[in-house]
């Protein structure tokens, strides 16, 4: 789900928006054969759209066909994540770019944080294996086309309904045609996923519910009952609703326990 979705209204306003991708030669030329009026109207330079600077004017919040393209981007990340080469050595996935996929809790926050650790290539032999390297650029100028929230874009054909699915479209085309004669490229990939990698000592408190209130030592007068009860702010500990088993099940995959 697309992140303005999930919460309901608009990503807070950017500074900039991302420039429109622009293609390469040979891939302009298939391009505008199979798409002349798109191509028409969105060019091949590369222009930076501009932000809106009255909120006033915007239109009222509501599911829009870029959503989509956001979504998929998301399950394309899932995918590859997830992706392991037939063959090679496994290679687990990182509890924390994880997390940011899973955590049904501000969902959005946590996919924003993703998008914008992938600008500085943080996380990358998790959210690729080793052997798919090459499939980063794709996923990093993918990731940097739905960072900002074109909202609250000013041109009219940076808001066209088709605009990200267009840019998304001419970067998947680049990296194509770049690729093509990659080894990677033809490389199988395994029927088994790779796993998490679950590098805490104890269940982490992403997971856990505290019993007692954060500022409860704090309060003079909590400490006091607590005192008197003989109680203390460690007596309760938060639970895991993870079982103490040393490979629990987390969906289709296995969480993995490393000392």
């Amino acid at each position: 789900m697309a992140r303005a979705v999930h919460k309901g209204c608009p990503l807070s306003k950017p500074e900039s928006f991302p420039a429109s991708p622009v293609l390469q030669p040979d891939a302009a030329f298939v391009y505008k054969r199979c798409y002349p009026d798109r191509f028409k109207l969105f060019g091949n330079k590369e222009k930076w759209p501009t932000k809106v600077a009255d909120q006033a004017v915007l239109p009222m919040f509501r599911h829009e066909l870029r959503h989509d393209a956001e979504s998929s981007v998301f399950l394309f990340f899932w995918w590859v994540m997830f992706a392991a080469p037939q063959g090679k050595e496994s290679v687990d996935i990182g509890f924390i770019i994880w997390s940011y996929f899973s955590l049904e809790e501000q969902i959005w926050f946590n996919r924003q944080k993703l998008l914008s650790a992938l600008q500085y290539d943080a996380f990358r032999d998790d959210i690729v294996h080793p052997e798919y390297d090459r499939l980063f650029p794709l996923v990093k100028s993918m990731a940097k086309l739905i960072q900002e929230d074109y909202h609250w874009v000013k041109e009219e054909k940076y808001k066209h309904p088709e605009y990200l699915h267009d840019a998304l479209q001419r970067v998947i085309l680049n990296f194509l045609l770049e690729n093509k004669d990659a080894s990677f490229m033809d490389l199988k990939k395994s029927p088994e996923p790779r796993q998490v990698r679950w590098v805490a000592p104890v269940a982490p408190p992403i997971y856990v519910k505290p019993r007692v209130p954060v500022f409860a030592s704090l309060s003079s007068t909590r400490g006091k009952k607590r005192k008197a009860s003989g109680s203390s702010v460690h007596d309760s500990q938060p639970q895991s609703s993870i079982s103490s088993s040393r490979e629990p099940r987390c969906g289709s995959f296995t969480v993995r326990f490393v000392p």
